[in-house]
């Protein structure tokens, strides 16, 4: 007992000993220099903000996989190059479109918009159905009918549009010929909704050869008489006229590599990091219309490609694998494709470290977006202890960050995620004069601060890397039952 007792103690001061001269030699040789480089060039005028489906956005999948290569990050198994491609369809918006009910005509833009849609002509009588919920339609007649209801659930803290998906689903499958929801503005102004629903929209392509004919789904601008007038008109004919519509096939590149771990057995298993490459493009505002994206989510590369350096010449027991993910500011469309296309099989990937921010206001700290949720919360603490940091939790869970980012994509699926990102306390002016404005330019970034996050990042990967304890989601998790199914565990 005696000698497994100093056996055992040997181990942890050797461990120890070991994790402190891997701290020095992460802060000897992760330079600031490197990290404004990249954010210099990925966040520059000329890439025009990366926006998806465009050749800048493909120049900046490029830079990576050749600092991949650079570095010695290799191709995944069964891939000739860095590339994975994802397949969407780019939907124009409509150009001209009315809804008819009576005597009153309703425009597109002045009073109305598509959340989705396809060109034609579709008549049929009016029935209003409340929310649209499930139990407002139960025993309802849609067949052939153009189906109206109240945009959301009632409760202004919800988002609306995953209500509108299955109400539009719930619309289709029982032979309706389009959804009209009535909105009234609260939380977003009507200007904010018709910029969100104009222009280009993005989704996955799951096998559509052309572009499929898409279910006429309508938002509809309620002044505040409009809901009254749609409950008398019950039963009254209506025409919705779509024209100028256009669906495209597109493919855009997720970029993937890994680093081999060092264990015989745990290499087989891999720590994911991954961070989208995308950001939102030009506006049509005068003066700077580029939104270069240095923070959202030049910052998440930039720090990817930093650890890739690191870690490609000291790799933990457990591959690393690297996913910059293409379309997240589309919907997450990069990291769902990966989720159901992986690479690296799903059921050998025991955790997804993911960054994403809009900026930061707090340089003594890291927030983590899902900080308690799992089984490595300590690692955190101590990874950012190393360089004199605070790890958090996210101080806004009313706004719903982790299901909002890259990582859900792999929580969903049962993969223990969190995001680690550049600290923030509150949503303030020190975040908002930035995020998607013109203004997140690579000149505005603390890049002292950014080298000592980036340091703690590449810890907090070595540590998971390395750990020998159960790598899993916290009881009672909503993604606790994925995982179970994910890993076999009972």
């Amino acid at each position: 007992m005696k000698q497994l007792l100093v056996l055992s103690t040997a181990l942890l001061v050797s461990f120890g000993s070991f994790s402190q001269k891997l701290v020095k030699d992460i802060d000897k040789k992760v330079q600031l220099s490197e990290i404004k480089s990249h954010l210099y060039f990925l966040a520059s005028d000329e890439l025009r903000g990366r926006n998806t489906g465009t050749l800048e956005n493909e120049i900046a999948a490029r830079y990576i996989a050749e600092r991949f290569r650079s570095y010695g990050v290799k191709m995944a198994p069964g891939m000739d190059s860095y590339f994975q491609p994802v397949s969407l369809i780019k939907e124009v918006s409509p150009q001209k479109a009315t809804l008819s009910v009576g005597e009153k005509t309703f425009n597109l833009g002045d009073d109305m918009v598509f959340y989705s849609s396809t060109n034609g002509t579709f008549s049929g009588e009016v029935i209003y159905v409340g929310f649209g919920l499930e139990d407002d339609l139960e025993g309802k007649d849609l067949k052939g009918k153009i189906v109206v209801a109240k945009a959301g659930n009632g409760n202004p803290d919800e988002r609306l549009t995953p209500y509108t998906i299955q109400k539009q689903e719930m619309v289709e499958a029982a032979g309706g010929l389009g959804l009209v929801e009535l909105y009234k503005p609260g939380r977003y102004p009507w200007k904010l909704i018709q910029y969100y629903f104009s222009g280009e929209k993005y989704r996955l392509d799951k096998g559509e050869v052309g572009g499929k004919s898409t279910f006429p789904s309508a938002w509809l601008y309620d002044s505040g008489d409009v809901l009254a007038y749609f409950e008398e008109s019950d039963g009254a004919l209506a025409t919705i006229t779509i024209e100028g519509k256009n669906n495209l096939s597109i493919s855009v590149p997720n970029v993937v590599g890994y680093i081999e771990g060092t264990d015989p057995t745990m290499k087989s298993e891999y720590v994911m990091i991954s961070a989208h490459l995308d950001h939102v493009g030009v506006s049509k505002a005068d003066g700077d219309s580029i939104w270069n994206g240095a923070r959202d989510n030049g910052i998440g590369i930039a720090n990817m490609l930093t650890a890739a350096e690191y870690l490609s010449k000291n790799p933990p027991k457990r591959s690393v694998a690297f996913l910059a993910c293409n379309a997240e500011e589309k919907g997450l469309l990069g990291s769902r494709w990966y989720a159901d296309h992986p690479v690296f099989p799903l059921e050998k990937t025991v955790f997804d470290l993911n960054t994403d921010t809009g900026g930061y206001n707090d340089v003594t700290k890291v927030t983590v977006v899902g900080f308690n949720r799992t089984s490595v919360t300590p690692l955190f603490v101590k990874s950012a202890q190393a360089f004199g940091l605070t790890a958090i939790d996210d101080p806004l869970p009313e706004e719903n960050y982790y299901d909002r980012s890259d990582n859900v994509s792999f929580a969903a699926k049962g993969v223990p995620s969190v995001s680690y990102d550049p600290g923030y306390t509150e949503m303030n002016e020190e975040i908002t004069k930035y995020y998607h404005q013109p203004t997140d330019e690579p000149n505005t970034l603390d890049y002292e601060y950014l080298t000592k996050y980036s340091k703690s990042f590449i810890y907090a990967v070595w540590l998971i890397g390395n750990r020998t304890e159960e790598i899993f989601w916290e009881a009672g998790d909503k993604y606790e039952e994925a995982g179970k199914a994910l890993y076999g565990v009972e």
